[in-house]
């Protein structure tokens, strides 16, 4: 039977690799937990006899390996309406090698998978961790004298999981805001570590590695694995959750967003070489033991008793069989034998020549044994066509960057001459004063802060959407788009506003009056074409004030496109209210909407 066909997208599963610091005898404590889990799913089996059962409602497969150590896998597919739940258990115990459990559980309609509870019965009763991770149900408090622990914990490359670390200060009370964030990052349990910084350490940690990569007062700062405080620019991976987001969203949407950081991150990371070599091992194992249900017969043959035979009556008279009929007799006897491969037609030999035959239900797992490996490949082949495009597109993006420079530097040489030529040698070679320069938004949610602080743009859209592109956009170029976008918004609103343009933002950008910024022309897109909009319209529908619209809600085409980035390509779409409304609306940041070209 063929399994429910699996989503793309893994970002939402839970994906934990825990390491196990117990000697070479917990692997019993962890089959005694594992196996009270399995009672509470109505499975009572013996975990070191492999075997496949069911029930109405779920479906077991036990694995036991032995070797040099020893390695189990179990794996549990429960069906449901809202999709099918595999939890995938992997327990590995080698003497003298480092001991670890790997568990999975997944959606195949991409569901969020909350911490399962299989997670905590396990760290519960065994020291387990990621590297320098330490996993707890609850944040752990660091004063300033762990400060040289958290930077070892930080830069330590071998560990898998995110780092959440909350800094504080005085100004609040600081028992509540460590409730708030064992709130708030419920759903990381077993993927990542908290640390909630008491204001003496978060003093400190700002002395030891500096501003940018220490973590403010009242945010949450999420670091990924081998912190290079060396490089500034490795300061842009690690991400803030600022102190108004956590203000001001629900405490629902940012454990949400915590957890999903937390899984993408978990999800999209690079295959841990041990866990792969196991998982091979039972991949093998697995095809081995399907190969030889094929040769067992489907059900033993039932020995022939042989019963006494009859006395036979006394013939009244002889009866001789003609000739003819003893020769085709023989004929057919010689027929069967070479047929079959036998020398004589016994009991033994008859169930010997029709012993190997094929095992109706092992042909059928070997099917979908197939057929999983085939999605497999088919996966892999999708994975390697979208990280060619994905290459494709940052080789065209840079080249086009690279243009934008040879354009610029051109520019900048011919001013300088002309600055020359009258004279003003100095301004020629001057820095550039700060009132020209541009400050840019370090995150997507200081992008949004900025935004809410401009009078003439509002964004309307899910923050959520927006805040999780971070994760994607690791080079911030989505991010530095926008920002490109929202300031040139901002100056069009202000030249209609001061007189000195009338006409729409899409001209606007192309033939900006002098005196007024425009850099984003490229990237502009005033509408969709007839066919998006009648298969993939309502997808372009979003909020606006009530005075923009009785429905609150307004179909937006206008748009920008922020980067390249595979599948995701981010997306900015708005609504201009000119000229009876002096604004621009924001309703939408977020990966690429469906299109009639969308895969």
């Amino acid at each position: 039977m063929r399994t429910e066909e699996s989503v793309a997208d893994r970002s939402r599963d839970f994906v934990a690799l825990m390491r196990c610091e117990a000697g070479d005898h917990w692997f019993p404590e962890a089959v005694a937990q594992l196996q009270s889990w399995l009672r509470e799913k109505k499975f009572d089996v013996n975990l070191d006899v492999a075997g496949d059962q069911a029930t109405r409602t779920a479906s077991l497969t036990v694995r036991p390996l032995s070797g040099k150590g020893r390695d189990l896998r179990v794996r549990l597919v429960e069906p449901t309406r809202a999709g099918t739940w595999t939890t995938d258990l992997v327990l590995h115990d080698e003497p003298g090698s480092e001991d670890w459990i790997s568990l999975t559980v997944r959606n195949s309609r991409g569901e969020f998978v909350s911490v399962p509870r299989l997670a905590p019965y396990l760290m519960q009763v065994l020291p387990l961790g990621d590297g320098a991770i330490e996993f707890s149900d609850s944040p752990q408090v660091f004063g300033a004298a762990d400060i040289d622990r958290l930077i070892d914990l930080l830069t330590d490359s071998t560990r898998h999981g995110l780092v959440f670390v909350a800094g504080t200060d005085n100004k609040i009370p600081f028992d509540a805001f460590r409730r708030k964030v064992k709130e708030w990052t419920k759903e990381v349990y077993g993927l990542a570590q908290v640390v909630v910084l008491d204001p003496a350490a978060t003093r400190a940690l700002a002395e030891h590695v500096g501003a940018h990569f220490t973590t403010p007062a009242w945010t949450i700062r999420t670091y990924q694995p081998g912190v290079d405080f060396e490089n500034r620019l490795d300061s842009r991976r690690h991400r803030i959750l600022g102190t108004n987001r956590l203000a001001t969203q629900s405490d629902k949407a940012t454990r949400i967003l915590l957890g999903e950081i937390a899984r993408q991150q978990a999800s999209t990371r690079p295959a841990d070489p041990a866990l792969q070599r196991v998982l091979r091992r039972f991949e093998r194992s697995e095809n081995q033991r399907l190969v030889e249900d094929l040769s067992r017969p489907a059900e033993p043959v039932t020995p022939i008793v042989e019963l006494p035979p009859p006395t036979p009556p006394e013939p009244s008279h002889l009866v001789v069989e003609p000739p003819g009929i003893l020769a085709e007799g023989e004929a057919q006897l010689a027929l069967v034998r070479r047929v079959l491969g036998i020398d004589a037609i016994t009991e033994e030999a008859l169930i010997r020549a029709v012993s190997p035959r094929v095992d109706k239900t092992a042909v059928e797992a070997l099917d979908e044994r197939v057929n999983t490996l085939q999605s497999r490949k088919e996966e892999l082949e999708d994975e390697r066509t979208e990280l060619h495009a994905v290459l494709e597109d940052a080789q065209l993006e840079l080249e086009v960057v690279n243009l934008d420079l040879d354009n610029r530097d051109g520019k900048i040489a011919w001013l300088q001459a002309r600055l020359k030529e009258r004279g003003d040698y100095e301004a020629a070679y001057l820095s550039v004063p700060d009132e020209y320069s541009i400050s840019r938004p370090g995150s997507f949610g200081e992008l949004l802060d900025r935004i809410d602080a401009m009078e003439t743009i509002s964004f309307t859209g899910d923050q959520s959407v927006v805040l999780k592109l971070g994760v994607s956009d690791t080079n911030d170029s989505a991010l530095r788009t926008a920002w490109d976008a929202v300031l040139d918004m901002g100056d069009y609103a202000r030249a209609r506003a001061e007189g000195n343009w009338g006409h729409g933002l899409d001209l606007y950008l192309k033939c900006p009056p002098d005196g007024y910024r425009a850099t984003t022309a490229g990237k502009f897109g005033q509408t969709e074409t007839a066919a998006t909009m009648k298969a993939h319209g309502a997808e372009r529908v979003f909020p606006v004030p009530p005075e923009v619209h009785s429905s609150k809600r307004i179909e937006m085409k206008a748009h920008f496109k922020l980067a390249r980035i595979g599948m995701v390509s981010p997306r900015m779409y708005i609504h201009d209210g000119h000229p009876n409304d002096p604004r621009l609306y924001i309703g939408y940041i977020g990966p690429h909407l469906t299109n009639t070209q969308t895969r």
